[in-house]
């Protein structure tokens, strides 16, 4: 492992939260092409559908996106703080919903992310901008080797990996008729 900088670290982790992670979350809907005998000539560029808009300040080590897909919008922040992940999924509630109801419904994505390597938690809180908005807030922590920002294999892993795990939050909220965004938002 070689050593870096603070300022190159704190371009790798902004390079990874602001371009490959947009990116890579672009790919959490897909028109997928129709079953055939030969590969799609089609990139990937160009089958990607959702809309992934950020908030980012050079510096710092958390992303905020809005993930646009499958009819509806995702709201998630990610930490990179060099070797450890933290995800957050933000989801508006109303009552009689709360962490405790809303848990047990997400139990096998959330066994699917732990096989992964995430430890994941619930916790009731509220919209940071619009403090009336109840919110479940879904924390996913991840421990990264040490050579993370220096492993483009590594980066390639967990990011593939957020992105199957947002897509399977989206699908998963669908399925059950959760919302994720306030008011059709």
């Amino acid at each position: 492992m070689t050593r870096m900088s603070i300022d190159e670290a704190h371009e790798r982790v902004r390079r990874f939260l602001t371009i490959d992670m947009v990116e890579a979350l672009r790919a959490v809907d897909l028109d997928s092409p129709p079953l055939s005998d030969r590969l799609s000539e089609r990139p990937l560029s160009e089958v990607c559908k959702a809309v992934v808009t950020f908030s980012h300040v050079p510096g710092w080590s958390d992303c905020l996106y809005r993930v646009e897909a499958f009819g509806d919008a995702l709201v998630m922040s990610l930490q990179l703080n060099v070797r450890r992940f933290v995800a957050i999924y933000r989801v508006p509630v109303e009552d009689p919903v709360d962490s405790h109801t809303m848990a047990p419904r997400f139990e096998r994505w959330a066994i699917g992310a732990g096989h992964a390597g995430w430890m994941i938690g619930w916790r009731d809180g509220s919209d940071p901008w619009r403090p009336e908005q109840r919110m479940v807030e879904t924390y996913c922590y991840a421990m990264l080797p040490a050579d993370f920002l220096d492993d483009p294999l590594e980066q390639l892993y967990w990011r593939t990996d957020i992105v199957q795990m947002t897509r399977a939050f989206m699908m998963e909220s669908r399925r059950m008729g959760i919302r994720l965004s306030a008011n059709g938002e």
